[in-house]
């Protein structure tokens, strides 16, 4: 039977992911592994992290990524300098450090072209995973992208998701919190990797595991 795994957000965090995947999950080709988005800014490799993540995908794992606000801040950069700057405030210099680079526009086609790609929710049986959260002021809330990257969900109507839970990244919480998750309406998956020494009780890159509900946890090692 495949499993499925979801990672919250890197940031960045080159090393610390694929010691998460390789010395913890360890996955099967068989299985699935799903990302929520943030995988650029505020750490020191996101070239590194894409292209990682890559090669999965060519090495023939089965991989869905979702879009962060991290990747959509990235594309809009393009749109005008005053999006650019508020981009290399919020770990957009970063960012382009890691590619070499002065610009987006500079960054190799391949790698624009994954961000473009990025899906923004994916619906599973029992789940549905989204980056941030979901619009529940609004008929379908799988219509609101915006809030898909931004929002900080306290509360959720799962009439609205057939009864369905969300599962999200975005919002940076202590592993004690994201445990306590495993049995709510909102499971949270963000465990602040990038700020491993900056937050008390963060600094953790996390995966969950569908079927057992089983959390695995790797320490920040890039920072």
């Amino acid at each position: 039977m495949p499993k499925q795994f979801v990672i919250g957000d890197i940031h960045g965090c080159h090393k610390t992911l694929v010691a998460l995947i390789e010395e913890k999950i360890k996955p099967n080709k068989s299985d699935f592994i799903y990302f929520l988005g943030d995988y650029t800014g505020k750490g020191p490799d996101s070239k590194n992290v894409v292209k990682y993540i890559l090669n999965l995908q060519k090495e023939g794992y089965n991989i869905r990524c979702l879009m962060g606000n991290h990747e959509k801040m990235l594309l809009d950069s393009m749109l005008s300098d005053k999006l650019h700057y508020k981009w290399l405030w919020n770990g957009g210099s970063e960012c382009l450090r890691s590619f070499d680079v002065y610009r987006v526009k500079d960054i190799k086609q391949k790698y624009i072209n994954f961000f473009e790609k990025l899906e923004y929710y994916i619906e599973l049986d029992d789940f549905i995973l989204v980056h941030g959260g979901l619009n529940f002021n609004i008929v379908n809330p799988l219509s609101d992208k915006n809030s898909m990257l931004w929002s900080r969900n306290i509360k959720i109507d799962k009439q609205k998701i057939n009864g369905k839970r969300l599962i999200v990244g975005h919002t940076p919480v202590k592993f004690k919190k994201i445990k306590r998750s495993l049995s709510e309406d909102i499971i949270k998956l963000d465990g602040g990797c990038v700020y491993s020494k900056i937050k008390d009780k963060q600094g953790y890159l996390v995966a969950l595991e569908l079927g057992e509900m089983k959390l695995y946890r790797k320490k920040n090692i890039d920072m």
